[in-house]
């Protein structure tokens, strides 16, 4: 006879703000767990996979308090939540202020606040003395003629300060490049001033963080390609990072310290770093997964699945066992510009290259591509595992480049 509802034991219901790129990862890893969620999304990555995987789902503006707090209210009046989560950049604030408002598992501000706003992480870098890098907050183009002035011939970047995506990140050489490059950030940044940093020379990284209850551990260090200048647009990540022992070391040893330093408590930290000739400097942060399935490099390798062990450490739940899969993972994206596609074709051949994972392509016939602004600028990406490093980055390369995409040029647009 079937037990009765009534003296089942109840299942931990945990609150998803938001999602990863429209995805249903989280819901799959909380459903692995046993738990109940339901899921506030955006109207841009709403779907009905979500909403029928939910227990209640909203479509709205996330980040309007008016209306995310009165409708999470009555949903935990009438089915109580037992955490707040969320894995996404746009979603991380509002997770803290809902744990706070609910008073449950969830609440991350300290470090959100100190992250989402990129001035906010220099002032704080400055106070401690950590990772010292020129900077200015520029509320006019002449603040940023006089820090370029400043750096006596050393390039400068410009940044929105709470973008993300590489969005609007440009590096300006010379003065005569500036009004149009200051154009191009500001069109991203809206009214928010500006903020300028010296340019950083060195090797790009990504570091892969998770915290349980204030005790942090460095996870996995990804190398980084990216577009030439002006921009910063990725291309590919691989990993792990190939670093010595000592360069390792102080990475680690910064990232560290930079956690405690704005309060990382419960959850995954993105961190991207210079390895400059100077030591590793600290270019900006977020407390969230890595992108651009980073994260899945990560669980791959290193066996850490960032976010069903955020899950368990909310809910006082054991980590599941780390199972790594590879000794190494590379991505590669599809960033075709300025073209329009006539045929593509070799989608699956790549899918059933030597070590790929995925192979997600948007390329379709008739497209007409515009220049790379931005990460949503590409148009998919291969995944591939490897013994070694450069065995995965073979691999991804290869397995990219078996999907054959022919194409017209169009008109250039500015580089941007």
């Amino acid at each position: 006879m079937r037990q009765s509802s009534r003296h089942s034991p109840r299942r931990r219901h945990v609150l998803l703000i938001g999602g990863i790129g429209g995805q249903s990862h989280e819901l799959t890893k909380a459903t692995a767990l046993g738990l109940r969620h339901s899921m506030v999304q955006v109207p841009r990555w709403a779907s009905e996979e979500q909403a029928a995987r939910t227990s209640r789902y909203a479509v709205l503006d996330y980040r309007d308090p008016g209306r995310l707090l009165p409708l999470v209210r009555d949903w935990h009046a009438a089915d109580p939540f037992d955490a707040v989560l969320s894995f996404t950049e746009y979603g991380l604030e509002p997770a803290s202020r809902v744990a706070v408002d609910l008073g449950i598992p969830g609440e991350n501000l300290d470090a959100v606040l100190a992250t989402r706003d990129k001035t906010r992480t220099r002032a704080l870098l400055d106070r401690h003395g950590l990772s010292p890098v020129r900077h200015r907050v520029c509320a006019t183009e002449a603040d940023a003629a006089a820090f370029l002035a400043g750096l006596a011939g050393q390039p400068m970047v410009l940044k929105p300060p709470s973008g993300g995506l590489s969005e609007g990140v440009y590096v300006v050489e010379s003065a005569r490049q500036l009004t149009e490059r200051w154009a191009w950030t500001t069109a991203v940044a809206g009214p928010e001033p500006i903020l300028a940093e010296e340019f950083l020379s060195g090797p790009e990284y990504s570091v892969e963080s998770m915290s349980r209850h204030g005790t942090h551990e460095i996870v996995m260090i990804t190398e980084k390609l990216t577009t030439g200048l002006p921009g910063f647009v990725e291309l590919g990540h691989q990993g792990p990072a190939r670093l010595g022992p000592g360069d390792r070391t102080a990475v680690e040893a910064l990232i560290t310290e930079f956690l405690g330093l704005i309060g990382q408590r419960t959850g995954p930290v993105h961190s991207e770093v210079r390895l400059t000739p100077a030591g590793p400097r600290l270019i900006e942060a977020q407390t969230r997964v890595g992108g651009d399935q980073i994260w899945e490099m990560c669980h791959l390798v290193s066996g850490a699945d960032q976010m069903t062990e955020t899950m368990c450490a909310l809910l006082n739940m054991p980590d599941p066992p780390r199972a790594p899969q590879a000794g190494a993972a590379a991505v590669r994206f599809f960033s075709y510009e300025n073209v329009r596609v006539r045929h593509v074709e070799g989608v699956a051949d790549a899918g059933r290259a030597p070590g790929a994972i995925r192979v997600e392509c948007t390329l379709r016939p008739g497209q007409e591509l515009g220049p790379l602004l931005s990460s949503d600028s590409r148009q998919g990406y291969v995944l591939c595992t490897g013994a070694t490093t450069e065995e995965a980055v073979t691999r991804a390369e290869a397995a990219r480049d078996l999907v054959r995409v022919d194409r017209i040029p169009l008109r250039a647009e500015p580089t941007r």
